[in-house]
């Protein structure tokens, strides 16, 4: 049992948390809107520049692990792209590399397309504004006052002592039939950082990863979540024979 001490210590770094989690985010509204800066940015995947006040992948480890499997060509679909940060790093090295960005949230899509146009990289980031899962169609977003957690559910939104500031609908698409359908290459490489939506997304993925094998990175999102995500998201993989190694907040996963 938490002693009242303890608990006090909790609420207050909490509540330390969220004042600068808020002020980061008002900052960031502010640049994106006037588009006052796009700063260097600097990862272990490239430089870029980017409207982001804060340089916040600095250290990245799935970034840099995933830039160093990737060819010089390689097709990279990045799966909840945010503002772009992954899409920007592995295009700004890589000339004949191309990332196709799927993003659901209306607001960052807009703020990963103004990036995408201070590095002059629209011809090879393709924007796609949409939610990935295992059905087709639209879908209430819940957009959370921490930007970052903005999700389908409203669990995953209201982490970490967020709010919900607007709920939209925002459309949903299985990746099998984006391959499919979309004037766009097939995968060498996924990486799915969609909070606790990744089983949806592998289950509308199927054949992509029975027939053209990307090798698939995963951000690993438990925290604050109902179900057991990491162990669906685990059997989903080995179904169709993937080896899943595990790293510290994410996982490497490859075909046989």
């Amino acid at each position: 049992m938490a002693t009242p001490g303890a608990s006090m210590v909790k609420r207050t770094l909490r509540a330390a948390r969220s004042v600068g989690y808020r002020s980061y985010y008002r900052l960031a509204a502010a640049n994106y809107d006037r588009e006052l800066l796009a700063r260097r940015n600097r990862t272990p995947a490239g430089m870029f520049r980017c409207y982001e006040p804060l340089n916040r992948h600095g250290s990245d480890a799935m970034l840099a692990e995933l830039a160093a499997c990737c060819g010089p060509a390689a097709v990279v679909y990045d799966i909840g792209a945010n503002v772009g940060i992954y899409a920007l790093a592995l295009t700004s090295g890589a000339p004949d590399r191309r990332v196709v960005a799927f993003e659901p949230s209306p607001a960052a899509v807009e703020r990963l397309r103004r990036n995408v146009r201070a590095n002059d990289l629209e011809s090879r980031i393709d924007v796609l504004a949409c939610g990935v899962g295992d059905d087709a169609g639209d879908r209430p977003f819940y957009i959370s006052t921490y930007p970052e957690l903005s999700a389908f559910d409203r669990a995953s939104a209201t982490r970490w002592a967020a709010t919900v500031a607007d709920v939209q609908s925002v459309p949903i698409r299985r990746l099998d039939d984006i391959v499919v359908e979309a004037d766009i290459p097939p995968p060498d490489h996924l990486k799915i950082d969609v909070e606790g939506a990744a089983p949806a997304v592998l289950r509308g993925a199927r054949a992509t990863l029975e027939r053209h094998r990307p090798t698939v990175f995963v951000e690993i999102h438990d925290e604050g979540l109902a179900g057991d995500v990491p162990g669906k998201t685990r059997a989903i993989l080995e179904a169709v024979d993937y080896e899943v190694y595990e790293r510290e907040r994410y996982w490497r996963c490859e075909p046989p």
